[in-house]
């Protein structure tokens, strides 16, 4: 129940390489989900936990300004 912008590494170097000479602060990240479906995609094992206030439900970041500066 708590979601992330987790990205792959691979598809976070592509992304870097398009905003490395923009000014200011950029948030990189993937879409914003649930870690639980970010990491069943790669381990179908996995079992679902829920948070019970160990970390904050909404951890993730507002990507606007990426999305407008690698089009």
């Amino acid at each position: 129940n708590v979601t992330s912008n987790f990205i792959y590494q691979t598809d976070l170097a592509k992304i870097f390489l398009k905003v490395l000479n923009k000014k200011g602060i950029i948030n990189l990240g993937g879409k914003s989900q649930t870690i639980y479906k970010f990491v069943k995609k790669n381990n179908k094992k996995i079992s679902k936990i829920f948070s019970k206030g160990e970390f904050p439900l909404k951890q993730d970041m507002n990507l606007s300004k990426l999305k407008k500066n690698i089009k």
